[in-house]
């Protein structure tokens, strides 16, 4: 006689699911209204539209002119990005590596930078840039991305370095490699995986951000994406939801195909050094 198996509701998966859908719901709703003139928005936002309005997009470089915004949050990104990882893992090749007396303070401080939120230093920093004459500037931006994120990305560099096996490196110093071309043609080639999470990591954080920006350069002299595109939000009188939905639309568009085309690599590089 066969013993039917019982069959299992899968609680959990639904449960996540759910969750799923409800996350997306605001992507959705932002894709839907941007097809849509006002009226129709303001009339029933949650139906499809009747005709779709494409010219909310074309208003969207016309109208705000917001392409040159996006250039310079590109052009952020990128100096960001290439910033930290130079850096980050120099200074992580340097603090595994090196057998220093003051190794660990170092791990310490930095580490230390991690639990310190951005709430606590916009006056100070920006008190400070004032007094060094950089205040409301883009290198003054710049630099505070930098110095807000090498601590993590340090933190991770460390981790996956030591797992790394020194043999390597003495093989290539035997055969006459100096230290510089050990760390630049052994070492950082092996951290792909790492580096490639932290370009999708800070390159969302950097083009999505908005209150750094905002605080450090402000409306008038920064001319950042979403800064930006809340200058056009922030009328008192006049709320065009048709181009601002269109606007989210776009400026989510360069980063979400980023991290559809190195999602796996993101995910690996995560989880890289965790394991010996």
């Amino acid at each position: 006689m066969r013993i039917r198996a019982k069959r299992r509701v899968p609680l959990f998966e639904i449960i996540m699911l759910l969750f799923g859908l409800l996350y997306v719901s605001p992507c959705f709703f932002a894709l839907l209204n941007a097809l849509k003139t006002l009226p129709e928005i303001i009339r029933s936002p949650l139906a499809l539209p009747e005709q779709l309005a494409w010219e909310n997009y074309q208003y969207i470089f016309t109208g705000i002119h917001l392409a040159k915004p996006m250039f310079y949050s590109l052009l952020m990104c990128i100096a960001v990005i290439a910033s930290l990882v130079v850096i980050a893992s120099m200074a992580a090749y340097s603090l595994v590596r090196r057998r220093m007396r003051t190794g660990a303070f170092w791990r310490i401080f930095f580490l230390a930078g991690l639990t310190v939120p951005f709430q606590i230093l916009m006056l100070p920093l920006l008190r400070q840039f004032n007094y060094l004459g950089i205040g409301y500037t883009y290198f003054a931006l710049w630099l505070h991305y930098v110095s807000f994120g090498l601590p993590l990305c340090l933190f991770i560099y460390s981790g996956f370095m030591r797992t790394i096996p020194s043999e390597l490196e003495e093989a290539a110093m035997i055969d006459g490699c100096t230290p510089f071309g050990i760390y630049w043609r052994i070492v950082f080639p092996l951290l792909t995986p790492v580096t490639v999470t932290i370009v999708i990591f800070w390159g969302l954080f950097t083009w999505n951000d908005f209150t750094h920006a905002y605080i450090l350069m402000g409306t008038s002299k920064g001319e950042l994406a979403f800064v930006q595109l809340w200058r056009f939000l922030s009328d008192a009188y006049v709320k065009n939801w048709n181009y601002i939905f269109a606007g989210i639309v776009v400026l989510s568009m360069p980063i979400t195909v980023l991290y559809l085309a190195m999602q796996r690599r993101f995910i690996s590089g995560l989880t890289a050094g965790s394991i010996k």
